[in-house]
């Protein structure tokens, strides 16, 4: 076989000069890329890990299982029960109402009202309860988390974390939220003596079986609250009355419940998926009733659906104002409840004229006024409140148990728990820490915080390359408010190549969306890519947010204007006349089109014809370039 010769004149000269700087390179110096890897950190290929602002903005995401005793407690009960077809069905209306009642009206109508019997109470117990379970105990979670933030010191050491004594539930149900409390804080106080669970339920059958439900309660937990195994010394002190909610205020006297007993106890004052089943005047007495009762902290949640959003949202704006009036109050002000509720609600505020200059600087007792600590970092008010496009919620993984696979008829073996919810503390908002503006240094310092250190040895030699700026060190400084108005995580987060995209509920009030890319840095985009739906962000992007859908306002609020489960339109039904009107306009549109294109057909067509009529009659240009036409009386070609 010929082989072929080919000249060097033939190779293209750019791949000879690559291949001979290759060579130099490799020739020169082996190590040149390792060198490089070493001092450019943000393209170094070792492993890394979460930051520690990110580890503690995070929230736990783990699928939640029902408690050993609970699952039992209940099956036995469902068992006893001889007509089992009966709380299938109930069960199954229960979810068609609640699929019903998922728009965003603020009230049911009164025909619309459960009256809960024992079939019912019981089909609620077994189809809804474990949902219930789910969504308290990751809101008693964030709690948690937040409350050991709040007491972590300047130079992060831990001081004293704020234990409640006493939970006091409005619209107790089935007791579910008992079980949670003990989970999270346990049964003994740092005192020693037994946390108390006080229940308000207007149902006697729901009494009846939460009740039961209270005597199941295990004897696992020690006094700090964690799972030991260790039995305690004494049980969670759990009881429910029947008293119809909202609770007067004579009946909280009656039964001890005054602010002062509250300065002995430390309590929570919860309503758990109660708002949706009274009335809107009835939810504001409720909303009265756990403000004046004096409690330090105040939860509300219901379901993640947009009428159970704007109820939280509602009640969110009505504590805000009670802590408002309360400060203002203290410096003189005067301010009509229902006149700052509806200001508030439109973003105002009302400060009388000769004390505008000085009531936002007079300083007032930190005890009074209310703040919110989670999920919103700031007391502005709610920006989705007018939102078409989302709504403000949160979802939590459930592992369905037996009895509640057998009441769906499903083998799904898990299942998204979706609410909504607002922690109101009482007291001032926290002011962060004027920090002087960092350094360029600084700065470049920050940027090669995920720079690994390969052994100690490197790390304590001398010169520039030994400067390591650890970003999971716990001594680094913390600032407990500052980190309050981290921004919240509002919708899952969308992860594509090379960046992902957070819509966030920011601390200016705003919902913002962030792209968090590669260019920001190595350890802020690996932070983005780990974080989940609800957890608190530290990072922003590094060109400043923009606008997020979510935001997006109707023309009729959601009051006015009825939606969907999914946040869209209900397709209103119209009239016979606007009907065949919009049919007769439709039917114009088209034979106005049908026009136009016939009258643009016909002059292209006599184009043709007048272009093919001077071709055929042109005799032809003589010697001067002129051309002679026969034209008949009328003007025509002949």
């Amino acid at each position: 076989m010929l082989a072929r010769r080919v000249p060097a004149a033939a190779v293209p000269r750019y791949v000879r000069s690559v291949a001979s700087s290759a060579l130099d390179r490799r020739t020169l110096d082996v190590y040149a890329r390792a060198r490089q890897d070493q001092l450019q950190g943000e393209k170094s290929k070792a492993p890394i890990s979460r930051s520690s602002a990110a580890k503690r903005g995070k929230v736990a995401h783990a699928d939640v299982a029902l408690p050993e005793e609970l699952e039992k407690t209940v099956t036995g009960i469902i068992e006893g029960m001889d007509n089992k077809r009966a709380i299938h069905d109930r069960a199954f209306e229960l979810y068609r109402r609640l699929r019903h009642t998922s728009g965003p009206q603020t009230a049911h109508p009164a025909s619309e009202r459960l009256h809960f019997d024992v079939p019912t109470s019981v089909a609620y117990l077994a189809g809804i309860m474990p949902a219930v379970y789910t969504a308290t105990l990751s809101v008693f979670e964030i709690l948690k988390q937040r409350l050991e933030l709040t007491a972590t010191r300047p130079d992060g050491t831990k001081g004293e974390v704020w234990q409640p004594d006493r939970l006091v539930d409005y619209g107790s149900g089935t007791g579910s939220a008992a079980w949670a409390f003990e989970r999270i804080w346990g049964v003994e106080s740092a005192n020693g003596s037994q946390k108390e669970y006080i229940g308000f339920e207007s149902s006697r059958p729901m009494l009846e079986l939460s009740s039961g439900l209270f005597g199941a309660i295990p004897l696992r937990h020690t006094d700090d609250g964690t799972e030991s195994g260790q039995l305690s010394s004494g049980r969670l002190d759990a009881r429910a009355h029947h008293i119809q909610v909202p609770v007067a205020p004579t009946t909280l006297a009656k039964m001890q419940l005054t602010p002062k007993s509250y300065e002995t106890k430390r309590t929570i004052a919860l309503a758990a998926f109660s708002l949706g089943d009274i009335g809107r005047s009835s939810r504001r007495e409720l909303v009265q009733a756990m403000w004046d009762s004096g409690a330090e902290h105040i939860i509300l949640i219901d379901r993640g659906t947009p009428r159970g959003s704007r109820m939280v949202i509602e009640a969110r704006d009505q504590l805000l104002a009670f802590g408002r009036r309360e400060a203002q109050r203290a410096r003189g002000v005067e301010v009509e409840d229902q006149v700052d509720l509806e200001l508030h609600a439109a973003g105002l505020e009302i400060v009388p004229e000769e004390l505008g200059e000085t009531s936002s600087s007079t300083p007032v007792d930190p005890s009074l006024g209310s703040h919110v600590i989670a999920p919103c970092p700031h007391d502005s008010p709610c920006p989705m409140s007018g939102s078409i496009k989302g709504f403000c919620h949160f979802s939590r993984r459930l592992q369905i148990p037996d009895f509640l696979q057998k009441t769906k008829g499903t083998k799904r073996g898990e299942d998204d728990a979706k609410y909504s919810y607002v922690i109101v503390r009482r007291g001032q908002r926290p002011t962060p820490r004027a920090d002087p503006k960092p350094s360029a240094f600084d700065e470049m310092l920050a940027s090669l915080d995920a720079q690994p250190v390969a052994s100690t040895e490197s790390a304590s030699s001398e010169g520039p390359s030994a400067i390591v700026v650890s970003s999971t060190s716990d001594g680094l400084p913390t600032d407990p408010a500052a980190e309050l108005a981290w921004s919240r995580i509002v919708a899952p987060p969308s992860k594509g190549s090379g960046h992902v995209t957070l819509d966030m509920c920011a601390a200016s009030g705003e919902i913002e969306r962030h792209v968090i890319s590669k260019r920001l840095g190595r350890q802020p985009y690996y932070d983005a890519r780990k974080s989940a739906w609800g957890d608190s962000f530290p990072h922003t992007a590094h060109n400043g947010p923009i606008p997020s859908p979510l935001t997006v306002e109707s023309s009729a609020t959601l009051e006015q204007k009825p939606q969907n489960k999914f946040g869209g339109d209900f397709k209103e039904r119209s009239t016979k006349a606007e009907r065949q009107r919009g049919r007769e306009a439709a039917q114009e549109l088209r034979m106005g089109a049908r026009r136009q294109r016939s009258m643009r057909r016909e002059y292209a067509r006599m184009n043709r014809e007048e272009q093919a009529r001077q071709s055929a009659y042109s005799k032809g240009a003589d010697e001067h370039g002129v051309t002679e036409y026969a034209l008949d009386a009328n003007g025509n070609f002949i």
